[in-house]
């Protein structure tokens, strides 16, 4: 747990509560401008936060961090409005309390955010996976149409030959379907010169 607060006062009632809450503090911070680095360095496995309102600099951190080396975020703020509360989520934060440190709360709010976060970490992998299956389907189509043009075959047999070139070739449809694309591009590149 890393713990990110300038307000003595809350600072003390965070940590406290983290504290009385069986959470291990491996770092505590009075200030964000270094937080990127004690964050690799420390590799806490949730970060605190707490702010009067959060500046462009932690919230330009957080959105790294949520992009480079994810992590939960939870931000205790003292303000509120609807915009920043759209751009805290957007920055990766997976709670946000406004005006309410309690203690005895601190390991529900942690363990929700802890939660949050790990399915929305399974979403974004899904997403990336589903953008790489469309990708790859992209290009083993524009092979296909290639071949079907080039050999004058039809769509079930063009993808038939491409798949019978991954199997011989020990490759995939995708990594032969860019070298057939790659190769066909050539040929009518040289044709039209």
């Amino acid at each position: 747990m890393l713990l990110l607060d300038a307000d003595p006062e809350r600072h003390s009632v965070l940590k406290r509560g983290l504290l009385d809450s069986g959470f291990n503090l491996v770092a505590r911070l009075t200030h964000s401008s270094n937080l990127t680095h004690e964050v690799q360095l420390q590799r806490p496995d949730v970060l605190v936060i707490g702010i009067d309102e959060p500046d462009s600099d932690t919230l330009g951190q957080l959105s790294s961090m949520r992009d480079q080396d994810p992590r939960p975020v939870v931000m205790f703020a003292e303000k509120e409005a609807p915009r920043l509360i759209e751009t805290v989520v957007k920055a990766g934060v997976n709670a946000f309390v406004v005006n309410d440190i309690q203690a005895h709360r601190l390991r529900p709010i942690i363990s929700i955010a802890m939660a949050r976060f790990s399915e929305n970490q399974k979403l974004r992998e899904e997403l990336e996976q589903t953008k790489g299956k469309l990708a790859e389907r992209r290009v083993i189509d524009r092979a296909k149409g290639m071949l079907m043009k080039h050999r004058q075959l039809s769509e079930d047999e063009a993808y038939k030959a491409l798949r019978k070139m991954a199997m011989d070739k020990g490759k995939t449809l995708s990594a032969v379907a860019e070298s057939i694309i790659d190769v066909l591009s050539l040929l009518e590149t040289q044709a039209s010169s």
